[in-house]
């Protein structure tokens, strides 16, 4: 495999590019009192070192904006695990011409843009909708925006619960569940005993999955709430330090370090998990 290596250096390049500089340039914007740069110069002026933003950063509203991310996301995560898990069983218990074709019924979303799926998923829960037009069918969250981001975050991001778990499941050894079922054990049993101990794998890969981008998104609290500043988000909340009026690009950059660490903190604990990587999609 060495000889192939020098085909990676246009992928290193570019992601140097494309994400060491941002990354380099985050770090210096969050460590000094420097609040802005010509965009084709990269000339910065009055460059300090200074930690004075931290307080506005760490404000309050950060720390509010950082539990309701944190409790929509937890609540999503669970709701996409207690739906996504027993389809994800059940796809691993089917036939290979039936598995493949409901496999793809979840994939298939996942073709069309993101923007465009969250936008038909809000509008559904409009009191006017396809579904009242249609049917005579009204879901009305208009008045229950938690509701709304929670929901709209569990049907969006449900296989990337789905996928992990049904990984697992598929190359599960089940010559155990035969085993355990020859010693008398029910299947109830067997489940509890066998299949699920040897799933968390890709339950937990699942929670990560779908945790992160839950708790760190900014497109489904924007669109869902109309950028209702009372259920902010995360996402939301480092979007406005950059592009508001009077732009804080100190606070924003502390921000997004902080939420880079927890981010490769918690894929660090992915690959301790599943160190092959058979979970990950």
């Amino acid at each position: 495999m060495k000889k192939y290596k020098n085909l990676a250096i246009p992928y290193i390049v570019w992601l140097l590019i494309l994400t060491g500089i941002p990354i380099i340039l985050m770090i210096i914007f969050s460590i000094s009192n420097t609040n802005s740069f010509s965009t084709y110069t990269f000339k910065f002026d009055e460059f300090a070192f200074s930690l004075t933003h931290a307080s506005k950063a760490f404000s309050t509203v950060f720390f509010k904006a950082f539990l309701r991310s944190f409790g929509y996301a937890l609540i999503s995560t669970i709701l996409t695990f207690l739906i996504g898990y027993p389809i994800a069983y059940i796809i691993s218990k089917m036939k290979s011409k039936y598995k493949f074709l409901l496999l793809l019924v979840f994939i298939m979303p996942m073709w069309t843009n993101m923007l465009l799926r969250i936008q038909t998923l809000n509008n559904l829960f409009k009191p006017n909708s396809f579904l009242s037009n249609t049917f005579g069918l009204s879901i009305d969250l208009t008045n229950y925006k938690s509701l709304k981001i929670i929901l709209v975050m569990t049907i969006v991001y449900l296989p990337f619960m789905i996928f992990p778990c049904y990984t697992v499941l598929e190359k599960m050894d089940h010559t155990l569940i035969e085993a355990a079922n020859d010693l008398g054990s029910s299947p109830f049993k067997s489940f509890f005993k066998i299949t699920f101990p040897l799933s968390l794998k890709g339950i937990f890969s699942g929670f990560i999955m779908v945790f992160l981008p839950c708790a760190m998104g900014f497109t489904i609290p924007q669109i869902v709430t109309d950028g209702d500043p009372n259920y902010a988000m995360l996402g939301q909340l480092i979007e406005r330090q950059f592009m508001s009026s009077s732009p804080q690009y100190n606070v924003g950059s502390l921000m997004s370090l902080f939420i880079l660490i927890f981010t490769l903190s918690s894929i660090y604990l992915i690959s301790r998990v599943d160190q092959e990587g058979e979970t990950l999609l």
